[in-house]
């Protein structure tokens, strides 16, 4: 037998599987089996589809988890409402499966979607977010009127999707409002916000209205450091070396104090050492913390970097020139109580291109939700 002709029965073999996976699977017949299968969907790592008869498995067991959310598609809907706890542990392809099955199971059903229940959904703080989230969006379908008079409750809701939604019906008030009525909402709703896109256009109202608002301080973002002179890159080199300012108590004779007034709290290091290519250099900020506990350290930077808490390891990230988002990298650490130090190690790469030229960062300490936790002494 010639191997292409191996190849090819292997995967028809596969295949057939995948069919029978595909048809093997039957509707739950209670709902401790519906949620039973939504708890599994939820849970479902991603496939990894390899080159060649792997990838035949990955589509079998796709076809597998196709079933699954088949099957709950044609659920009763006084079914539908226990299922959604299940997004509670679900993993991002899990979530992804099980939304495909309830999707449809709530198409199906229409009106016969129980939207009391849904209401308590929306309502329980203690339910997973996404399972409120999910449940908002299909009370917000059929019964709008129900759905937008919850949100009076949620403007420091734990669900930032449902948060973002009450900011929104906040605002959405204002324009009825005497001027300083209006100005009052969007105090309130630049407190509540946490999208970084809905309080920057807070801010920018209150800005044209006489009230300028300091982004940077409202963000949470670190803006004063101590940069290190310049090491070497030189072939990407430097990432994975560790050089002095690693140890435990790093010396920082000689480091520049750098001041950020940019909105969003960059340190540029091009403007605080000197333009160059293939080099890196740290960065030493002390922040004040008002307990002590886990908390998201995000950074946004073109350049790869790394992370360290008072002299733990945070996160690494070797990536050059592909983004610059805010919280575009998400680390959780360990705190104390007071002060505590982050150091960022920053590396530039040797790309000559104009778009490759920015060597900066721009880092905040959080909660899951993003409201700012850390704060810096005033320097003055």
């Amino acid at each position: 037998m010639r191997p292409y002709e191996t190849i090819a029965i292997a995967g028809m073999a596969c295949s057939l599987a995948a069919d029978a996976l595909a048809s093997a699977a039957k509707p739950p017949q209670s709902v401790e089996q519906a949620v039973a299968v939504a708890t599994a969907l939820a849970r479902t790592e991603g496939i990894q589809v390899q080159p060649g008869l792997a990838s035949q498995a990955g589509l079998a067991s796709q076809a597998g988890l196709a079933s699954q959310a088949d099957a709950l598609a044609g659920i009763p809907a006084e079914w539908i409402v226990p299922c959604l706890d299940a997004l509670r542990d679900a993993t991002p392809g899990g979530a992804n499966w099980l939304r495909s099955g309830l999707e449809r199971a709530v198409d199906r059903v229409g009106d016969a979607l129980p939207a009391g229940r849904l209401a308590d959904v929306v309502r329980d703080a203690a339910r997973p977010p996404r399972a409120r989230g999910l449940a908002y969006s299909w009370l917000k379908t059929r019964q709008p009127q129900l759905a937008w008079s919850l949100l009076d409750a949620m403007l420091g809701d734990p669900a930032l999707e449902l948060r973002r939604e009450a900011v929104d019906k906040l605002l959405a008030s204002a324009p009825d409002a005497d001027e300083s009525l209006q100005r009052d909402i969007h105090r309130r709703a630049l407190a509540a916000a946490r999208d970084i896109d809905q309080i920057e256009r807070i801010a920018g109202w209150l800005a044209e209205h006489g009230e300028p608002v300091d982004l940077a301080a409202t963000l949470g973002f670190m803006r004063r450091w101590l940069v290190s002179p310049a090491f070497d890159n030189k072939q990407g080199v430097g990432f994975a070396k560790a050089y002095p300012p690693e140890s435990p108590a790093p010396d920082t004779t000689g480091w520049k104090q750098v001041g950020s007034t940019d909105k969003h709290g960059v340190i540029d290091l091009n403007a605080a050492i000197a333009t160059e290519k293939g080099v890196l250099a740290y960065a030493l900020a002390t922040v004040e913390m008002p307990q002590a506990g886990p908390a998201e350290v995000r950074i946004g930077s073109p350049c790869a970097v790394q992370v360290w808490v008072n002299g733990e390891p945070v996160m690494q990230h070797e990536i050059y020139h592909a983004s610059e988002a805010i919280d575009q990298y998400v680390a959780t650490a360990d705190f104390r109580a007071g002060s505590n130090t982050v150091l960022v190690k920053c590396c530039q790469n040797e790309q000559t291109e104009a778009w490759a030229a920015d060597w900066k960062f721009q880092l905040r300490i959080c909660d899951r939700l993003g409201t700012p936790l850390a704060t810096q002494r005033d320097s003055r």
